[in-house]
């Protein structure tokens, strides 16, 4: 046997095709809950899935009649004919899973053909090459446990994803479609958390977007949801201080001093106890650069299951290009529109902190010189690519000199919805924010 042969018949399995279009004639359901595998499908094999896909999705029935009314082929009503009588001998979960493997490795396959041939042309940067050969691996993962990979170009009839969209919200009237992250109010304005959206959480120093993205993380993690934490200013160790105040209730500064009573103490050690099991993972690297935090993102979310990815913040991210070919905010730029790109691409929300201008007249000046005016979205340092990229935009404001304890959490920008405003209250001596009963109208 040629190497070519032995090459294509690793890659490629079309006995296994069939066998699960046989499964799927008889049973169409098995398509739906996997319609990634479709796309990994060849020739006339993947026009029938489609049709099968088509008609279940209508529920119609699975004939040669339907498939004629649906516009197919006499070579794919002749490959229907030849499979509705056969009954495979392997299951359809076994099937399913040998051709995503086979797909896993033809995209490697690709990906690592494209990757040798430009290291070794010398046609690209490596900078390039690697990132491209992290996308690779991603995609093969996604491939390997039954995601479907975005992008791509398709028809506009092409509407099973908004069709099942309308279908949930009128089956579920009233209820968030994204992940909730424990502050109702803004869960109803931003629809909940939702893959493949950039959302960007701005405040000025010391006003508590740190606070406010350690308390989603809490959130997260007691309902037993993972989150990767870029954290480009606080250490680990800091931070993890942090959640666990917020998780206890007990004032991390008296713990430092040792200065906690038995009650405190008994808090902490149950709380170290939770900490432990929780899905968060925790990346402290200064000044990462953005090619670094994708492929250590893209490993989050294929191996260890994250479903959120919080970056603090995204004035610390390094962009590819030398700073001396690019000012400030063309790196913000590039590094705000990269992790949008991520979103997309591995399908979770980002949630990405912004440092807000201190004063200027950026601002609202109606309030009295004693006042800290209200932030708006020209609030943004380097604002134009940050506003552009970001799905929803919510502004974190808290004025000491009116009362400290009190906050507002402001949707200046949101593609899901309208935008408001929710009160919160924060408590100094846990730095963590909680949603206020007296919320706005």
């Amino acid at each position: 046997m040629s190497d070519a042969k032995k090459a294509r018949e690793a890659l490629y399995d079309l006995i296994s095709e069939e066998a699960l279009l046989s499964h799927a004639i008889s049973n169409p359901k098995i398509l739906i809950e996997a319609k990634s595998v479709i796309d990994t499908m060849t020739g006339e094999r993947k026009v029938l899935a489609e049709a099968i896909f088509d008609l279940a999705s209508n529920n119609e029935p699975i004939s040669d009649d339907a498939l004629r009314v649906h516009g197919s082929d006499e070579k794919v009503r002749g490959l229907f004919a030849k499979l509705a009588p056969l009954t495979p001998k392997v299951t359809a979960g076994k099937v399913l899973d040998l051709l995503r493997s086979i797909a896993a490795r033809r995209e490697v396959a690709t990906g690592a053909s494209a990757a040798f041939s430009g290291a070794t042309e010398g046609s690209g940067a490596a900078v390039g090459i690697i990132s491209e050969l992290e996308s690779v691996a991603s995609r093969a993962r996604f491939l390997l446990q039954g995601h479907q990979t975005s992008g791509g170009i398709s028809h506009i009839s092409n509407q099973n994803e908004l069709i099942e969209d309308i279908m949930w919200r009128a089956e579920n009237p009233g209820k968030i479609r994204g992940i909730r992250f424990g502050f109702p109010r803004l869960e109803e304005l931003l629809d909940g958390l939702q893959g493949s959206k950039l959302y960007l959480i701005g405040a000025r120093p010391g006003v508590g977007k740190t606070a406010l993205a350690g308390d989603i993380a809490v959130n997260l993690a007691i309902a037993g949801i993972g989150t990767a934490f870029f954290s480009c200013e606080m250490s680990k160790l800091q931070l993890q201080q942090r959640l666990l105040a917020t998780l206890t209730g007990v004032n991390p500064r008296k713990s430092m001093k040792g200065a906690l009573i038995r009650s405190e103490l008994e808090k902490i050690t149950a709380g170290l106890k939770t900490m432990k099991d929780w899905p968060v993972w925790i990346d402290d690297t200064d000044r990462i650069d953005i090619d670094l935090l994708r492929s250590r993102a893209r490993r989050a979310v294929s191996k260890d299951g994250v479903k959120c990815i919080i970056v603090d913040y995204i004035q610390l991210v390094r962009g590819v290009e030398p700073k001396s070919r690019q000012s400030k905010r063309e790196e913000v730029g590039e590094v705000s529109g990269a992790l949008k790109a991520l979103s997309k691409e591995l399908n979770v929300p980002v949630i990405a902190l912004a440092q807000l201008k201190r004063t200027g007249n950026a601002y609202n000046s109606s309030s009295s010189m004693t006042e800290i005016p209200r932030p708006n979205l020209e609030s943004l340092k380097e604002s134009g690519d940050l506003e552009q990229d970001a799905d929803a935009v919510v502004l974190l404001h808290r004025d000491p000199s009116q009362n400290a304890s009190n906050a507002d959490a402001i949707v200046a920008k949101n593609r899901s919805g309208g935008n408001g405003e929710a009160k919160l209250d924060f408590a100094n001596d846990t730095t963590s924010f909680s949603e206020s009963r007296d919320q706005y109208i």
